[in-house]
Parts: C-alpha cells; structure tokens; sequence
C-alpha cells in the first residue's frame, strides 16, 4: 500500500515536468535543450555554405556576433537572440529567447547545432539609456524542467508552458530560416 501511494506522488509530481519537456529535444549527456541536424546541400562548395552563413545571420542584425569565425576549418559559432511575445491572459509579456549557434561546413554539407538557451524578460523600466536590457538571464531549462511546476498555481504553469511553447516555435522558425538561406 505505501509503495502504491509513493507511486502515485511519484507520477503526480514528474507528469507537470514532462509535459514541459517533451516539447524540446534534449543532449542526453548534459540534460540541456539541444538542437543538432546534418544538412546535405547538392553543389554546396564551403565557401559559398559559409557565405551564406555569413549573410543570414548578418540580416538578423547579428554582424558583430561571431565568437568564432573561422573560414580555413568552416566554422562559425555566434550568439544571438530572438524576440517572444507571451500573453499572461491580460498582457503580453517580451522576452529575448538567447542561444548559441554553431555552424560546421564542408563542401556540399554543414551541421548545424543550437544550444546553451537562456531567457531574459525584457522590461520597459529595464532599459537603460543605451539600450540593453537590464533583467538578468535565466536558463530556459530552468523553465522548462522546473521541479517546482508541482508547487505553482495552474495559472502560472499555463504561462510558463505558453512561453515553453513561443521558445520551441521560435526555434523551429530559426532552424526553417537558416536552412532555407544555406540552400
């Protein structure tokens, strides 16, 4: 009796949290959302997969991002973010969705990978006079594979999932975009 009533809190308890989770794909090694594909890209020399390259994520207004750039190895790694717009059922709520990007290319195939998701609310009264975002980041993990989903009122958990779901959406959006460009 008392192993069937641990069970069912067991359940009760993980179901919030995997409701979450099963929107996102996760590296089994490091528990974090990671999003990795091969792409094969018929007369794709590496030079023109890395221009490509280049030129999107220059047209996000990205230019200045690139941590790596390495066109001898055909490597780019650069950090950027995108816009979410999440209602609270009276408001819409910004945040800016961050993630590192990396691209490996070879001729005729590039391997993409994004990672490292972070979440920022971004806030009127939060930006300063240059313009940057005041509010600290929080890993998107933490949203989605909260353990405390148990211990939330449902109005809240409905909120999080809504902005789980925008982030998803939004990568997916990404992921579409880029390789539409690298063709």
């Amino acid at each position: 009796m008392i192993n069937m009533v641990r069970l069912f809190w067991l359940i009760f308890f993980l179901i919030p949290v995997s409701l979450f989770a099963q929107n996102f794909p996760i590296d089994a090694a490091s528990g974090k959302i990671y999003y990795a594909e091969e792409v094969l890209v018929k007369d794709g020399p590496l030079l023109d997969l890395y221009n490509r390259a280049k030129v999107w994520f220059a047209g996000s207004g990205n230019s200045k991002a690139w941590q790596v750039d390495d066109v001898a190895n055909g490597l780019l790694i650069g950090r950027s973010n995108r816009l979410l717009m999440v209602s609270d059922g009276h408001n819409n709520n910004a945040y800016r969705l961050w993630y590192t990007l990396k691209i490996e290319m070879e001729d005729d195939r590039y391997w993409y990978s994004l990672s490292n998701f972070k979440i920022q609310k971004v806030t009127i009264a939060a930006v300063s006079v240059s313009g940057e975002n005041q509010e600290p980041m929080q890993p998107l993990e933490d949203l989605v594979f909260s353990r405390k989903m148990a211990n939330i009122k449902e109005k809240e958990k409905i909120f999080y999932k809504a902005l789980a779901d925008a982030a998803r959406k939004s990568v997916l959006v990404l992921i579409e975009d880029l390789k539409a460009n690298m063709l």
